[in-house]
C-alpha cells in the first residue's frame, strides 16, 4: 500500500482506496481512464463526478418573468415621503410654516439658524422677520459700551 495523489483535490490517499477520503472522487474510474490512450482524456475543472444512480433534475423555464424585487425599506421610504408631502400644511399665503424648533433656534442663535429660512417654501415675510432679528442683534452688540 502506497500513498498516491488524488487527481481532484491533490491530497495524499491510499493506493488501495476506491474513493478519495477528502473529496469523494472515485479512484477506480481514474485508474481506468489512465489506462486508456491519451487521445480520449477528459479535462476536469474540480467538480465532483456525477452519480449516475441519482436522476438529473431539470428546471423548467418560467413562462413569464418574475416580478422585480425591491427591498422593503425602499417601498416604505417612498410611502413615508408621499405621506409627508400630503400631510404638510401650508399657510394661507401658500408658504410652508416655520417649524417650532427653527423658531426657537433662530431666536437663540440667529447667526447660525436664520439661514434655514432660505430653503424653498418660506415666504419673504418669514425671511424678513428672521434676518431682521439677526440685524437687530448685530446692531445691539455693536452699540453696546465696551
Amino acid at each position: 500500500m502506497a500513498l498516491i495523489e488524488c487527481y481532484e483535490c491533490k491530497r495524499s490517499i491510499s493506493s488501495e482506496a476506491l474513493v478519495c477520503i477528502h473529496c469523494g472522487a472515485p479512484m477506480a474510474e481514474h485508474a481506468a481512464m489512465q489506462a486508456k490512450p491519451a487521445s480520449s482524456s477528459t479535462i476536469s475543472f474540480g467538480s465532483l463526478p456525477r452519480n449516475k444512480a441519482v436522476p438529473e433534475v431539470s428546471i423548467a423555464p418560467t413562462p413569464e418573468p418574475l416580478p422585480k424585487v425591491m427591498p422593503a425599506a425602499t417601498g416604505r421610504r417612498r410611502r413615508q415621503e408621499a405621506a409627508q408631502q400630503a400631510q404638510q400644511p401650508l399657510n394661507p399665503d401658500g408658504s410652508r410654516p416655520v417649524e417650532g424648533w427653527l423658531k426657537i433656534m433662530v431666536f437663540l442663535l440667529p447667526m447660525v439658524f436664520v439661514w434655514f429660512l432660505l430653503r424653498n417654501g418660506h415666504s419673504a415675510k418669514q425671511r424678513l422677520f428672521g434676518f431682521g432679528w439677526l440685524a437687530l442683534l448685530i446692531l445691539a452688540s455693536s452699540l453696546s459700551p465696551k
